[in-house]
């Protein structure tokens, strides 16, 4: 049993899967509505990064995922349990956390996100939201064939498998794709440019109750503010999400072939890296993986954003267990405190996770937020959970009253190292 992932006529096609079904009970639906995100994250390559991870989710069930005209996604599905339809949400939620449409201001879950039908009771609201979206496609396609017919000449022209001819459509230029020469530009450069001085290093933390730091390791990264400076090519590249990705698996082989070249500090300190799943999974790592001893192997921690780990939970998996079983430790990056209760470290088998810390969280220990916080820091462990971007002796106190007992962030960069020059 798959679900069926259709790409053309959704609209239509909804309608026919809802004609098969002679009993609702059971069946979910799931309206994503991608169409209202900010323009920057309406591409085609974000889709596709939205579509892999539902099927990865949902790949053995019944029903299918259709990608709707105005780039929305709704998920018709029978039998999903709870939990799972609770991560399908905040996986998609979360792929686009940056945009408002996921998530508020104040970092609240926006309501207007997707809509959740379970069709034994909403049936018919559902049926009447498919019957209008297919009409309205129907409209659409009748303008278009009319557009079609008055087209002037010069109008690129593509035969349909049925003979029609209809107006090819303008290529998408997407950052799946960033063939500009600008771009080629900055990936040159960065990977022919002396980076040694845009590594930096930020310490993890033991820290007790009266302000004492025990050093666990240091995370070792590439200061983008530092790297902008240092290319001569760069404009817009490093602010942009999508094209930042894209430019991030170079700076990860940069990164490691800088670790490469000074393997001895490993025997001095346990380092992280922050890299991304594909770069686990190629021959840059490979190549990292044979120079060092395997007694080190264990000194290195490495952070996988949760954006890339949600992306491609196949490949993660994979790379996962293959970095585990070489020696390494896996930590994942990027949770807020709000996703956090989400993520099921042991479930995962991760070592780690990385919590950022808000400054406009509620300070109530008590709250209901906080309460169930701390709970899920106990089932994760004490010892398991980083909070990171402290910046002062409040976050330090917060994540105290959860039981948290690691720490980063540049309040904890004066307690360890009080003369610290460069900041991080």
């Amino acid at each position: 049993m798959t679900i069926a992932i259709i790409m053309r006529s959704a609209e239509a096609k909804i309608v026919d899967m809802l004609s098969t079904i002679r009993d609702p009970q059971g069946w979910q639906a799931v309206h994503f509505k991608l169409a209202d995100l900010m323009e920057q994250y309406q591409s085609e390559y974000q889709v596709k990064i939205a579509i892999n991870l539902i099927n990865d989710l949902l790949k053995t069930y019944e029903g299918g995922i259709f990608l709707l005209q105005d780039q929305g996604i709704i998920v018709l599905v029978q039998q999903l349990e709870k939990t799972i339809l609770n991560k399908l949400v905040f996986q998609l939620r979360y792929l686009y956390m940056d945009d408002p449409l996921a998530y508020t201001d104040d970092g609240h879950e926006n309501p207007d996100f997707c809509t959740i039908y379970d069709l034994s009771r909403d049936w018919n609201s559902f049926a009447d939201m498919c019957n209008k979206r297919m009409a309205a496609a129907a409209r659409k396609a009748t303008h278009s064939e009319r557009v079609a017919e008055t087209a002037t000449p010069r109008t690129p022209m593509l035969e349909s498998p049925a003979g029609e001819r209809r107006p090819q459509p303008s290529p998408l230029i997407t950052p799946a794709a960033p063939a500009s020469s600008l771009f080629e530009a900055v990936e040159a450069e960065i990977r022919s440019a002396d980076l040694s001085a845009v590594m930096r290093r930020q310490p993890v933390c033991v820290v007790g109750q009266n302000f004492s730091t025990r050093r666990l390791f240091d995370e070792c990264y590439l200061h983008i503010p530092h790297l902008r400076q240092v290319l001569v090519a760069e404009s817009h590249m490093l602010t942009n999400r999508w094209l930042f990705k894209y430019l991030s698996c170079v700076m990860d082989e940069r990164v490691l072939e800088l670790i490469r070249g000074d393997l001895a500090s490993l025997r001095v300190s346990p380092i992280s890296l922050n890299l991304n799943v594909e770069t686990l999974l190629s021959e840059h790592f490979e190549a990292f993986d044979a120079a060092l001893a395997p007694e080190l192997k264990s000194s290195v921690v490495l952070e996988l954003p949760v954006v890339d780990v949600f992306a491609d939970m196949t490949a993660f998996t994979l790379a996962r267990a293959q970095v585990q079983k070489m020696g390494y430790r896996v930590c994942l990056d990027g949770l807020t405190i709000s996703s956090f209760i989400n993520i099921d470290r042991k479930r995962l088998s991760l070592d780690l996770l990385k919590v950022q810390w808000n400054a406009d969280v509620e300070a109530d220990l008590a709250s209901r937020q906080n309460v169930e916080l701390a709970r899920a820091v106990a089932e994760c462990g004490h010892n398991r959970v980083i909070l990171c971007r402290c910046d002062n002796k409040l976050a330090v106190d917060y994540g105290h009253g959860l039981g948290i007992t690691l720490f980063q962030g540049r309040f904890i960069d004066s307690l360890a190292t009080p003369t610290l020059a460069v900041a991080n």
